[in-house]
């Protein structure tokens, strides 16, 4: 899998932000929103009422965890190849990078006020872009909650970010590893 379509690299952003779009479909549940003149109120499904803004979020929610997991499950399978691995350094750190995108609508953000929305909306696609653009897929809190770890590692040929559910240590590793895109590799069963 050398290259990632654009339509799956969007669907990957969007996982990385799930337990934020979960956050706001819960603070949303009951929120009503007036658009283009038609007033939209919380349907309600069994005994709970839940509006349109917290349905979406939480149909997104879903289907970009259910996806991010099918793509793991298919790459963590493949035969992939060994890698030696000379020098590694645990990445894991770079999850703290959403933080931003994660407090802000704590802060500032109204349900009910669709210029706050919009606001939050521009702050999140320009995150996307540069996320998307700068190959950066790979930290995503939600491989945390899979118990994955990300490593910046040296071979004798390449440098790579890896994805593994091994805790690495010690000197001259071999590892079994199938690439994800350009320069991610994830370790195979």
């Amino acid at each position: 899998m050398g290259r990632i379509p654009s339509w799956a690299k969007i669907v990957l952003f969007l996982s990385s932000y799930s337990p934020l779009f979960a956050i706001v479909a819960l603070r949303a549940h009951d929120s009503t929103h007036s658009v283009f003149g038609y007033q939209l109120e919380p349907v309600g499904i069994g005994p709970v009422e839940l509006s349109y803004f917290s349905l979406g979020f939480s149909a997104l929610t879903v289907v970009s965890v259910v996806f991010l997991a099918l793509m793991i499950r298919m790459n963590r399978t493949r035969q992939g190849q060994l890698s030696e691995i000379e020098h590694y350094r645990n990445r894991s750190d770079m999850f703290t990078e959403y933080l931003l995108v994660y407090i802000f609508p704590f802060i500032v953000f109204e349900f009910s006020n669709i210029y706050d929305v919009a606001a939050f909306l521009v702050l999140f696609l320009t995150v996307a872009a540069i996320v998307i653009r700068s190959n950066r897929l790979f930290v995503n809190p939600v491989l945390i909650g899979f118990r994955y770890r990300v490593y910046e590692i040296e071979t004798e040929h390449d440098r790579r970010i890896l994805l593994t559910k091994q805790e690495l240590s010690g000197n001259d590793m071999t590892l079994n590893t199938a690439r994800i895109s350009s320069d991610v590799y994830i370790t195979t069963r």
